[in-house]
Protein backbone atom coordinates (compact mmCIF):
# COMPACT_ATOMS: atom_id res chain seq x y z
CA UNK A 1 0.00 0.00 0.00
CA UNK A 2 1.52 3.48 -0.74
CA UNK A 3 1.59 6.11 1.66
CA UNK A 4 -0.01 9.83 0.58
CA UNK A 5 0.29 12.40 2.52
CA UNK A 6 0.09 16.27 1.77
CA UNK A 7 -3.15 16.34 3.53
CA UNK A 8 -2.36 18.81 6.86
CA UNK A 9 -3.32 22.65 5.83
CA UNK A 10 0.48 24.09 5.49
CA UNK A 11 2.12 27.65 4.03
CA UNK A 12 2.81 28.03 0.64
CA UNK A 13 4.87 31.47 -0.17
CA UNK A 14 3.78 34.37 -2.25
CA UNK A 15 6.61 37.13 -3.01
CA UNK A 16 5.03 40.92 -3.61
CA UNK A 17 5.83 41.71 -7.52
CA UNK A 18 5.80 45.60 -6.27
CA UNK A 19 9.51 46.45 -6.03
CA UNK A 20 9.04 48.42 -2.77
CA UNK A 21 6.89 45.91 -1.10
CA UNK A 22 8.94 43.17 -2.06
CA UNK A 23 12.33 44.44 -0.67
CA UNK A 24 11.34 45.73 2.30
CA UNK A 25 9.55 42.46 3.13
CA UNK A 26 12.20 39.96 1.33
CA UNK A 27 14.32 38.04 4.19
CA UNK A 28 17.59 39.45 4.39
CA UNK A 29 19.17 36.07 3.10
CA UNK A 30 17.13 36.17 0.07
CA UNK A 31 18.50 40.06 0.09
CA UNK A 32 22.15 38.32 0.15
CA UNK A 33 21.44 36.17 -2.51
CA UNK A 34 20.01 38.42 -4.97
CA UNK A 35 22.95 40.55 -4.29
CA UNK A 36 25.26 37.81 -4.70
CA UNK A 37 24.51 36.90 -8.16
CA UNK A 38 24.12 40.62 -8.92
CA UNK A 39 27.87 40.86 -7.92
CA UNK A 40 28.86 38.15 -9.72
CA UNK A 41 27.72 40.22 -13.07
CA UNK A 42 24.42 37.44 -14.09
CA UNK A 43 22.54 37.92 -16.72
CA UNK A 44 18.37 37.42 -17.57
CA UNK A 45 17.02 37.12 -20.94
CA UNK A 46 13.26 35.86 -22.02
CA UNK A 47 13.74 32.74 -23.93
CA UNK A 48 11.41 30.64 -25.56
CA UNK A 49 13.81 27.62 -26.06
CA UNK A 50 12.50 24.78 -23.67
CA UNK A 51 15.77 22.48 -24.96
CA UNK A 52 17.88 24.88 -22.50
CA UNK A 53 15.93 24.68 -19.76
CA UNK A 54 15.68 21.06 -20.11
CA UNK A 55 19.81 20.95 -19.54
CA UNK A 56 18.63 22.65 -15.85
CA UNK A 57 15.53 20.56 -14.88
CA UNK A 58 16.27 17.70 -12.66
CA UNK A 59 14.10 15.06 -14.76
CA UNK A 60 13.87 16.45 -18.50
CA UNK A 61 10.97 13.85 -19.01
CA UNK A 62 8.89 15.48 -16.32
CA UNK A 63 9.27 18.76 -17.88
CA UNK A 64 6.45 19.99 -20.09
CA UNK A 65 7.40 19.76 -23.69
CA UNK A 66 5.89 23.60 -24.80
CA UNK A 67 5.54 27.04 -23.65
CA UNK A 68 1.84 27.83 -23.99
CA UNK A 69 1.29 31.31 -24.93
CA UNK A 70 1.21 33.08 -21.42
CA UNK A 71 4.28 31.04 -20.05
CA UNK A 72 7.33 33.02 -19.58
CA UNK A 73 10.57 31.33 -19.34
CA UNK A 74 13.80 33.36 -18.21
CA UNK A 75 17.67 31.66 -18.69
CA UNK A 76 20.37 32.88 -16.56
CA UNK A 77 23.86 33.41 -17.94
CA UNK A 78 27.35 33.94 -16.13
CA UNK A 79 30.02 34.69 -18.92
CA UNK A 80 27.19 33.69 -21.29
CA UNK A 81 27.38 30.23 -20.14
CA UNK A 82 23.94 29.10 -19.01
CA UNK A 83 23.48 28.30 -15.30
CA UNK A 84 20.14 28.99 -14.00
CA UNK A 85 16.32 28.79 -15.60
CA UNK A 86 12.82 30.00 -14.74
CA UNK A 87 9.20 29.41 -15.96
CA UNK A 88 5.91 31.32 -14.90
CA UNK A 89 2.66 30.01 -14.98
CA UNK A 90 -0.18 32.38 -14.46
CA UNK A 91 -2.80 30.64 -11.97
CA UNK A 92 -5.24 33.37 -11.29
CA UNK A 93 -5.55 36.75 -12.78
CA UNK A 94 -3.44 38.14 -9.94
CA UNK A 95 -1.09 35.46 -9.46
CA UNK A 96 2.23 33.64 -11.38
CA UNK A 97 3.09 30.61 -10.17
CA UNK A 98 7.20 29.62 -10.02
CA UNK A 99 6.60 26.20 -12.23
CA UNK A 100 9.94 25.07 -13.19
CA UNK A 101 13.20 25.78 -12.24
CA UNK A 102 16.65 24.73 -11.92
CA UNK A 103 20.58 25.88 -11.72
CA UNK A 104 23.74 24.12 -11.84
CA UNK A 105 26.25 23.74 -9.84
CA UNK A 106 27.75 27.61 -10.68
CA UNK A 107 24.57 28.61 -10.98
CA UNK A 108 23.81 27.36 -7.38
CA UNK A 109 27.26 28.73 -6.32
CA UNK A 110 26.67 32.44 -7.16
CA UNK A 111 22.85 31.62 -6.00
CA UNK A 112 21.31 32.33 -9.59
CA UNK A 113 17.74 31.19 -8.25
CA UNK A 114 17.57 34.32 -5.82
CA UNK A 115 18.43 36.34 -8.61
CA UNK A 116 15.60 34.95 -11.47
CA UNK A 117 12.91 35.06 -8.71
CA UNK A 118 13.87 39.07 -8.41
CA UNK A 119 14.29 39.58 -11.57
CA UNK A 120 10.62 38.68 -12.56
CA UNK A 121 9.96 41.06 -9.67
CA UNK A 122 11.46 43.45 -11.74
CA UNK A 123 9.71 42.25 -15.12
CA UNK A 124 6.01 42.30 -13.59
CA UNK A 125 6.32 45.47 -11.50
CA UNK A 126 3.01 47.40 -12.45
CA UNK A 127 1.05 44.48 -14.09
CA UNK A 128 -1.73 43.39 -14.05
CA UNK A 129 -0.07 40.30 -11.41
CA UNK A 130 0.22 41.20 -7.70
CA UNK A 131 2.21 37.94 -7.06
CA UNK A 132 4.53 35.50 -7.86
CA UNK A 133 3.78 31.92 -6.12
CA UNK A 134 7.13 30.70 -5.01
CA UNK A 135 5.54 27.57 -4.13
CA UNK A 136 4.75 25.40 -1.13
CA UNK A 137 6.28 21.96 -0.10
CA UNK A 138 5.76 18.81 2.75
CA UNK A 139 9.82 18.03 2.26
CA UNK A 140 11.48 20.58 4.50
CA UNK A 141 14.82 21.64 3.08
CA UNK A 142 12.37 22.69 0.09
CA UNK A 143 9.85 24.43 2.31
CA UNK A 144 12.57 26.28 4.11
CA UNK A 145 13.87 27.47 0.28
CA UNK A 146 10.43 28.66 -0.46
CA UNK A 147 10.08 31.05 2.85
CA UNK A 148 13.15 32.65 1.99
CA UNK A 149 11.63 34.16 -0.73
CA UNK A 150 8.00 34.65 1.26
CA UNK A 151 6.27 38.22 1.81
CA UNK A 152 3.32 36.45 2.11
CA UNK A 153 2.14 32.96 3.54
CA UNK A 154 -1.33 31.66 2.58
CA UNK A 155 -2.81 28.70 4.12
CA UNK A 156 -2.93 25.17 1.37
CA UNK A 157 -3.73 21.68 1.46
CA UNK A 158 -3.13 19.25 -1.33
CA UNK A 159 -4.95 15.83 -0.25
CA UNK A 160 -8.22 15.29 1.78
CA UNK A 161 -7.63 13.73 5.21
CA UNK A 162 -8.41 10.21 5.60
CA UNK A 163 -12.22 9.06 5.73
CA UNK A 164 -12.04 8.36 9.23
CA UNK A 165 -10.40 11.93 10.65
CA UNK A 166 -12.15 14.00 8.26
CA UNK A 167 -14.11 17.04 9.28
CA UNK A 168 -17.43 17.23 7.51
CA UNK A 169 -18.24 20.62 7.62
CA UNK A 170 -21.71 21.81 6.06
CA UNK A 171 -23.22 25.56 5.31
CA UNK A 172 -25.40 24.57 8.18
CA UNK A 173 -23.58 24.95 12.13
CA UNK A 174 -22.44 22.19 14.01
CA UNK A 175 -25.17 20.76 16.26
CA UNK A 176 -23.59 20.33 19.28
CA UNK A 177 -25.93 18.64 22.71
CA UNK A 178 -23.20 20.02 25.49
CA UNK A 179 -25.38 22.73 26.36
CA UNK A 180 -27.56 23.52 29.46
CA UNK A 181 -31.43 23.95 28.50
CA UNK A 182 -32.12 27.11 30.13
CA UNK A 183 -34.66 27.63 33.01
CA UNK A 184 -36.47 30.64 31.11
CA UNK A 185 -40.05 29.50 30.34
CA UNK A 186 -40.63 27.98 26.89
CA UNK A 187 -43.60 30.84 26.66
CA UNK A 188 -41.02 33.62 26.54
CA UNK A 189 -39.25 32.25 23.38
CA UNK A 190 -43.03 32.63 21.59
CA UNK A 191 -43.05 36.01 22.77
CA UNK A 192 -39.68 37.41 21.53
CA UNK A 193 -40.15 35.46 18.16
CA UNK A 194 -43.48 37.38 17.79
CA UNK A 195 -42.10 40.31 18.28
CA UNK A 196 -39.14 39.76 16.06
CA UNK A 197 -41.29 38.79 13.53
CA UNK A 198 -44.43 40.91 14.24
CA UNK A 199 -46.71 37.88 12.95
CA UNK A 200 -48.21 35.67 14.14
CA UNK A 201 -46.25 32.08 12.98
CA UNK A 202 -46.08 28.29 12.69
CA UNK A 203 -43.22 26.27 13.82
CA UNK A 204 -41.96 23.61 11.34
CA UNK A 205 -39.77 20.32 11.80
CA UNK A 206 -37.59 22.05 8.72
CA UNK A 207 -37.19 24.52 6.04
CA UNK A 208 -38.18 21.87 3.22
CA UNK A 209 -41.72 21.31 4.81
CA UNK A 210 -41.93 24.96 5.78
CA UNK A 211 -41.86 25.89 2.33
CA UNK A 212 -44.32 22.64 1.35
CA UNK A 213 -46.43 23.91 3.91
CA UNK A 214 -46.93 27.83 2.64
CA UNK A 215 -47.07 26.35 -1.08
CA UNK A 216 -49.94 23.93 0.24
CA UNK A 217 -51.24 26.83 2.30
CA UNK A 218 -52.45 28.93 -1.69
CA UNK A 219 -54.75 25.95 -2.60
CA UNK A 220 -53.61 25.88 -6.28
CA UNK A 221 -55.34 23.66 -8.58
CA UNK A 222 -53.58 20.92 -10.43
CA UNK A 223 -52.29 22.93 -13.73
CA UNK A 224 -51.76 26.56 -11.79
CA UNK A 225 -47.90 27.72 -11.84
CA UNK A 226 -46.03 29.48 -9.33
CA UNK A 227 -43.57 32.25 -10.46
CA UNK A 228 -40.08 32.46 -8.84
CA UNK A 229 -37.95 34.71 -8.33
CA UNK A 230 -34.30 34.64 -6.62
CA UNK A 231 -32.32 36.56 -6.01
CA UNK A 232 -28.85 34.86 -7.19
CA UNK A 233 -28.73 31.24 -8.75
CA UNK A 234 -31.87 31.68 -10.35
CA UNK A 235 -31.39 28.06 -12.50
CA UNK A 236 -30.02 26.04 -9.54
CA UNK A 237 -32.98 27.38 -6.75
CA UNK A 238 -35.27 26.39 -9.77
CA UNK A 239 -33.78 22.62 -9.64
CA UNK A 240 -33.92 22.42 -6.12
CA UNK A 241 -37.49 23.22 -6.00
CA UNK A 242 -38.74 20.86 -8.65
CA UNK A 243 -36.47 17.94 -7.15
CA UNK A 244 -38.32 18.93 -3.65
CA UNK A 245 -41.69 19.43 -5.05
CA UNK A 246 -41.65 19.16 -8.83
CA UNK A 247 -44.29 16.25 -8.55
CA UNK A 248 -47.20 18.61 -6.18
CA UNK A 249 -46.32 22.13 -8.00
CA UNK A 250 -45.54 23.90 -11.34
CA UNK A 251 -42.79 26.15 -10.91
CA UNK A 252 -42.01 28.72 -13.45
CA UNK A 253 -38.55 31.26 -13.82
CA UNK A 254 -40.10 34.66 -13.18
CA UNK A 255 -43.18 34.28 -14.79
CA UNK A 256 -45.33 37.09 -14.42
CA UNK A 257 -48.41 35.18 -15.22
CA UNK A 258 -48.20 32.84 -12.89
CA UNK A 259 -51.19 32.51 -10.38
CA UNK A 260 -48.32 33.29 -7.37
CA UNK A 261 -45.36 34.35 -6.89
CA UNK A 262 -42.31 32.76 -4.94
CA UNK A 263 -39.60 35.27 -3.70
CA UNK A 264 -36.34 33.71 -2.52
CA UNK A 265 -33.41 36.29 -0.74
CA UNK A 266 -30.73 33.41 -1.33
CA UNK A 267 -28.05 33.43 -0.20
CA UNK A 268 -28.98 36.55 2.20
CA UNK A 269 -29.11 38.61 -1.05
CA UNK A 270 -32.51 40.65 -1.08
CA UNK A 271 -34.16 39.91 -4.26
CA UNK A 272 -35.04 43.04 -5.75
CA UNK A 273 -38.12 42.25 -7.29
CA UNK A 274 -40.04 41.49 -3.85
CA UNK A 275 -41.13 45.01 -3.26
CA UNK A 276 -43.07 45.38 -7.05
CA UNK A 277 -44.20 41.67 -6.84
CA UNK A 278 -46.29 42.49 -3.65
CA UNK A 279 -48.16 44.95 -5.72
CA UNK A 280 -50.04 42.74 -7.75
CA UNK A 281 -52.96 41.30 -6.22
CA UNK A 282 -51.14 37.38 -6.28
CA UNK A 283 -50.41 35.39 -3.62
CA UNK A 284 -46.78 35.98 -2.44
CA UNK A 285 -44.37 33.46 -0.46
CA UNK A 286 -41.11 34.48 0.72
CA UNK A 287 -38.12 32.55 1.15
CA UNK A 288 -36.49 34.20 3.88
CA UNK A 289 -33.98 30.96 4.93
CA UNK A 290 -31.28 32.86 4.42
CA UNK A 291 -32.16 36.38 5.56
CA UNK A 292 -33.13 35.88 9.38
CA UNK A 293 -30.77 38.55 10.54
CA UNK A 294 -30.57 41.98 8.60
CA UNK A 295 -30.58 45.65 9.63
CA UNK A 296 -32.83 48.48 9.10
CA UNK A 297 -33.62 48.97 5.33
CA UNK A 298 -36.36 50.02 2.90
CA UNK A 299 -36.16 46.42 1.37
CA UNK A 300 -36.86 44.63 4.56
CA UNK A 301 -37.14 41.12 3.84
CA UNK A 302 -39.90 38.99 5.45
CA UNK A 303 -42.31 42.33 4.51
CA UNK A 304 -43.80 41.63 1.67
CA UNK A 305 -44.91 37.95 1.53
CA UNK A 306 -47.91 36.73 2.96
CA UNK A 307 -46.11 33.83 4.14
CA UNK A 308 -42.66 34.24 5.09
CA UNK A 309 -40.03 30.88 5.72
CA UNK A 310 -37.12 31.14 8.02
CA UNK A 311 -34.63 28.26 8.75
CA UNK A 312 -33.32 28.16 12.11
CA UNK A 313 -31.16 25.50 11.24
CA UNK A 314 -28.98 28.10 8.68
CA UNK A 315 -28.61 30.62 11.79
CA UNK A 316 -27.76 28.10 14.87
CA UNK A 317 -25.97 25.04 16.03
CA UNK A 318 -29.12 23.20 16.11
CA UNK A 319 -30.07 19.69 14.10
CA UNK A 320 -33.82 20.80 13.15
CA UNK A 321 -36.32 23.94 13.06
CA UNK A 322 -37.61 26.28 11.06
CA UNK A 323 -40.94 28.70 11.11
CA UNK A 324 -43.59 29.80 8.57
CA UNK A 325 -44.52 33.03 9.40
CA UNK A 326 -47.77 35.21 8.80
CA UNK A 327 -50.11 33.27 10.35
CA UNK A 328 -50.60 30.32 13.38
CA UNK A 329 -52.00 27.08 11.97
CA UNK A 330 -53.47 24.60 14.89
CA UNK A 331 -52.56 21.05 14.67
CA UNK A 332 -55.21 19.70 13.14
CA UNK A 333 -54.80 22.01 9.95
CA UNK A 334 -50.60 21.16 10.37
CA UNK A 335 -51.81 17.10 10.41
CA UNK A 336 -54.49 16.86 8.09
CA UNK A 337 -53.02 19.75 5.17
CA UNK A 338 -49.21 20.05 5.67
CA UNK A 339 -48.59 16.13 7.18
CA UNK A 340 -46.05 17.74 9.22
CA UNK A 341 -46.61 17.47 13.19
CA UNK A 342 -44.16 16.67 14.88
CA UNK A 343 -45.46 18.22 18.48
CA UNK A 344 -41.52 16.02 20.35
CA UNK A 345 -39.23 18.40 17.87
CA UNK A 346 -41.15 21.71 18.07
CA UNK A 347 -40.65 21.39 21.70
CA UNK A 348 -37.02 20.50 21.20
CA UNK A 349 -36.53 23.51 18.90
CA UNK A 350 -37.80 26.01 21.26
CA UNK A 351 -36.09 24.73 24.00
CA UNK A 352 -32.76 25.01 21.67
CA UNK A 353 -33.99 28.77 20.90
CA UNK A 354 -34.10 29.86 24.10
CA UNK A 355 -30.37 29.17 24.44
CA UNK A 356 -29.34 30.50 21.02
CA UNK A 357 -31.81 33.29 20.34
CA UNK A 358 -30.26 35.50 22.41
CA UNK A 359 -26.60 35.01 21.20
CA UNK A 360 -27.74 36.32 17.66
CA UNK A 361 -25.16 39.63 18.12
CA UNK A 362 -22.65 36.64 18.99
CA UNK A 363 -23.06 34.52 16.00
CA UNK A 364 -22.85 37.36 13.70
CA UNK A 365 -19.74 38.35 14.79
CA UNK A 366 -18.11 35.23 14.56
CA UNK A 367 -19.69 34.94 10.82
CA UNK A 368 -18.33 38.22 10.49
CA UNK A 369 -14.94 37.32 11.64
CA UNK A 370 -15.31 34.24 9.40
CA UNK A 371 -15.84 36.52 6.14
CA UNK A 372 -13.11 39.20 6.85
CA UNK A 373 -10.71 36.35 6.81
CA UNK A 374 -12.10 34.93 3.82
CA UNK A 375 -12.18 37.85 1.97
CA UNK A 376 -8.24 38.59 3.35
CA UNK A 377 -7.48 35.28 1.47
CA UNK A 378 -9.24 35.45 -1.47
CA UNK A 379 -7.96 38.37 -2.32
CA UNK A 380 -4.73 37.20 -2.70
CA UNK A 381 -5.56 35.33 -5.46
CA UNK A 382 -7.70 38.29 -7.24
CA UNK A 383 -11.02 35.84 -6.48
CA UNK A 384 -13.89 38.39 -5.99
CA UNK A 385 -15.86 38.06 -2.86
CA UNK A 386 -19.96 39.38 -2.75
CA UNK A 387 -19.77 41.47 -0.30
CA UNK A 388 -22.98 42.62 1.72
CA UNK A 389 -24.56 45.58 3.54
CA UNK A 390 -22.61 47.34 6.36
CA UNK A 391 -25.57 46.02 8.40
CA UNK A 392 -26.13 42.81 6.89
CA UNK A 393 -25.77 39.05 8.08
CA UNK A 394 -25.36 36.15 5.45
CA UNK A 395 -24.92 32.46 6.39
CA UNK A 396 -22.90 32.03 4.01
CA UNK A 397 -19.59 33.46 2.31
CA UNK A 398 -20.25 34.59 -1.33
CA UNK A 399 -17.46 33.96 -4.24
CA UNK A 400 -17.55 34.46 -7.80
CA UNK A 401 -15.54 31.59 -10.00
CA UNK A 402 -13.19 32.79 -11.80
CA UNK A 403 -11.62 32.55 -15.69
CA UNK A 404 -9.27 29.74 -14.21
CA UNK A 405 -11.83 28.01 -11.84
CA UNK A 406 -14.94 28.28 -12.21
CA UNK A 407 -17.97 27.67 -9.05
CA UNK A 408 -18.71 24.39 -10.18
CA UNK A 409 -14.88 23.21 -10.46
CA UNK A 410 -14.70 24.55 -6.79
CA UNK A 411 -17.46 22.67 -5.33
CA UNK A 412 -16.31 19.33 -6.66
CA UNK A 413 -13.36 20.03 -5.12
CA UNK A 414 -14.55 20.73 -1.55
CA UNK A 415 -16.98 17.78 -2.10
CA UNK A 416 -13.69 15.05 -1.84
CA UNK A 417 -12.73 17.22 1.57
CA UNK A 418 -16.48 16.59 2.93
CA UNK A 419 -17.08 20.34 2.60
CA UNK A 420 -20.43 20.77 1.76
CA UNK A 421 -21.08 24.16 -0.53
CA UNK A 422 -23.81 24.89 -2.65
CA UNK A 423 -23.37 26.90 -6.46
CA UNK A 424 -25.34 27.87 -9.22
CA UNK A 425 -23.02 27.05 -12.58
CA UNK A 426 -24.98 30.01 -14.46
CA UNK A 427 -23.97 32.59 -12.25
CA UNK A 428 -20.58 31.09 -11.50
CA UNK A 429 -21.50 31.90 -7.87
CA UNK A 430 -20.27 29.16 -4.75
CA UNK A 431 -21.94 29.63 -1.62
CA UNK A 432 -19.24 28.52 1.46
CA UNK A 433 -20.01 27.95 5.18
CA UNK A 434 -19.41 30.64 7.36
CA UNK A 435 -21.27 29.81 10.48
CA UNK A 436 -20.60 30.56 13.77
CA UNK A 437 -19.02 27.00 14.81
CA UNK A 438 -16.38 27.89 12.26
CA UNK A 439 -13.26 29.83 13.48
CA UNK A 440 -9.73 30.80 11.70
CA UNK A 441 -8.85 27.56 11.88
CA UNK A 442 -11.16 26.23 9.82
CA UNK A 443 -11.35 29.24 7.89
CA UNK A 444 -7.76 28.16 6.74
CA UNK A 445 -8.85 24.62 6.22
CA UNK A 446 -11.76 25.34 3.70
CA UNK A 447 -9.76 28.14 1.87
CA UNK A 448 -6.60 25.94 1.69
CA UNK A 449 -8.39 22.72 0.15
CA UNK A 450 -9.42 25.33 -2.31
CA UNK A 451 -6.01 26.95 -2.59
CA UNK A 452 -4.45 23.30 -3.48
CA UNK A 453 -6.06 22.96 -6.75
CA UNK A 454 -4.47 25.91 -7.85
CA UNK A 455 -1.10 24.66 -7.55
CA UNK A 456 -0.38 22.79 -10.64
CA UNK A 457 1.59 20.58 -9.21
CA UNK A 458 -1.31 19.45 -6.32
CA UNK A 459 -1.99 15.84 -8.61
CA UNK A 460 1.76 14.93 -8.43
CA UNK A 461 2.60 11.98 -6.56
CA UNK A 462 5.79 10.06 -5.82
CA UNK A 463 6.09 6.49 -7.51
CA UNK A 464 6.23 3.66 -5.47
CA UNK A 465 9.63 2.80 -5.76
CA UNK A 466 8.33 -1.03 -4.53
CA UNK A 467 6.92 -1.56 -7.69
CA UNK A 468 9.15 0.00 -9.88
CA UNK A 469 10.89 -2.44 -12.27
Amino acid sequence: MQYIGKDIVTHGSLLHLNRDIAWKELRSRAKQGIRKARKAGIRVEESRDLSQMEKLWYDPETLIKELSEEQTLYLAYLDNELVGGIILTPVTSNTLFYHFGGTNEKGRLIEANAYLFWHAVEQFHDSSFEYLDVGVSYRYELQHFFHKYCTQPYPILFNPMPENVRPKIGIEPFCLTDENISDEPVIAINTRLAEYFESDFTFMPSWPFALQSALRALDLKKNQTIGVWASAGDDSYLSLLKNLFGEQFIFKLRDPDADAYLVAHRWGLICPDSEILALENKPLIEDCRDALEYGNRDLKPGSFGSLVVYDFTRWFPMPFGAILAGRYYADQEIWNKFHCLDVGKRNAVREALQIHWPRRAEYAAIRNNNCVRFHELFNLLGFQTIPGGSRDDRPVLLLKGSEYYSAEAIHDRLAKFDIRSECDKNDNIIALPCHCRLNRSFVDYIFGAIRGMINPCHTYVRKDPTLEA
